[in-house]
């Protein structure tokens, strides 16, 4: 059981229960991606960064997630050769160079995600205005609530991880 959870797990309210659940799930369907698209999780995880971020550093993309340069390498090393990832020049820094997703990739990663995406925007958009406000203020807490416990434990970080402002 997770720490911090009643024993009686009935005495939490439905949507921290539903929270829990879809937090489980989103490691089942992480796993499910890495397979569909036949990566690793460390190489899904690099992949879903440079979807997020479109471009970075091999040292930014290191911090992102948090190993050292010398794995990155092999990282990168190993998805440019899948095709998942291209190498570009960098712009300003001759001796660096910058790693973005192939758009092969991004097609079959947003393919994969399509379903789940649509589904996502159907459930919200049959809801009244006042109820999409209140999950977007519940899914904004989450994420700083999250964001805090990251940064409590001390786990290496970098601002603004959920990408919003």
């Amino acid at each position: 059981m997770v720490q911090g959870f009643p024993d009686d797990r009935s005495a939490l309210h439905a949507a921290s229960r539903l929270l829990h659940e879809v937090l489980v799930l989103n490691d089942a369907l992480e796993h499910s991606m890495c397979r569909h698209l036949n990566i690793n999780e460390t190489d899904f995880q690099a992949l879903q960064h440079l979807i997020r971020f479109r471009s970075m550093t091999p040292g930014e993309l290191a911090t992102r997630l948090h190993i050292s340069t010398a794995a990155t390498t092999a990282v990168i090393d190993r998805m440019s050769e899948r095709g998942h990832v291209l190498r570009a020049p960098h712009p300003t820094d001759r001796r660096s160079f910058l790693i973005s997703p192939s758009p092969t990739a991004i097609t079959q990663t947003l393919t994969a995600l399509r379903p789940l995406l649509n589904d996502a925007e159907r459930v919200v958009q049959a809801l009244a205005p006042e109820e999409q406000q209140a999950v977007v203020r519940y899914l904004d807490a989450m994420l700083e609530a999250m964001n805090t416990q990251i940064d409590t434990m001390g786990t290496p970080t970098t601002k603004n991880r959920s990408g919003r402002s």
